[in-house]
């Protein structure tokens, strides 16, 4: 009869220790919104399927809230190698906080990217050129960022991930078909 007793006292002060140490009070939230840089690039020839991109910029539109017990302590930005942090006095209370970064071509690693801005006279074997001109690449880099949310009582962070998007865009030269302006 103990050995019975002993398991159930152990699950419930296990039950009992999970429900108190559950999700802090309050719901602060943090969204992050950033647009997708359009990088022109030059015809290639096929089979040159990796493309390794310029530094880019994002520029980013963070909106959050703390709960009415906290307010906001600190905002971080990160994506690749390149950080951006603000202290509380740098994030915008009545509105957005807005901040730009600049991703050094360096810290992005080359695309895979496919029959996609093949130089003339390279195209497939029916000659086909009606490839597209533009594409956006998904989730190419991605964005982390932090909330601390900071109360007389207690401390809350706030994490959210975001992938973020390139735009490829074909710079093609005009051919002796196509009018001149």
């Amino acid at each position: 009869m103990v050995s019975t007793t002993k398991p159930l006292t152990v699950a419930a002060a296990l039950l009992l220790a999970l429900s108190a140490a559950g999700p802090a009070q309050g719901k602060d939230t943090l969204s992050v919104i950033a647009d997708a840089p359009v990088v022109q690039l030059s015809p290639r020839g096929r089979g040159r399927n990796y493309v390794r991109l310029p530094t880019l910029e994002y520029n980013f539109e963070i909106q959050f809230q703390c709960t009415e017990s906290r307010a906001p302590g600190s905002l971080s930005l990160n994506v690749a190698d390149t950080r951006k942090w603000l202290a509380a006095d740098d994030i915008a209370i009545d509105g957005p906080t807005e901040i730009r970064l600049r991703i050094p071509a360096g810290q992005i690693a080359p695309l895979v990217v496919e029959n996609f801005c093949i130089a003339r006279g390279e195209e497939d074997s029916a000659g086909n050129s009606d490839a597209p001109t533009q594409m956006i690449i998904p989730a190419a880099l991605s964005a982390q960022a932090s909330l601390l949310c900071e109360g007389d009582e207690d401390k809350v962070m706030t994490y959210v991930s975001r992938p973020l998007d390139v735009s490829l865009q074909c710079e093609r030269a005009p051919t002796d078909e196509e009018p001149h302006e």
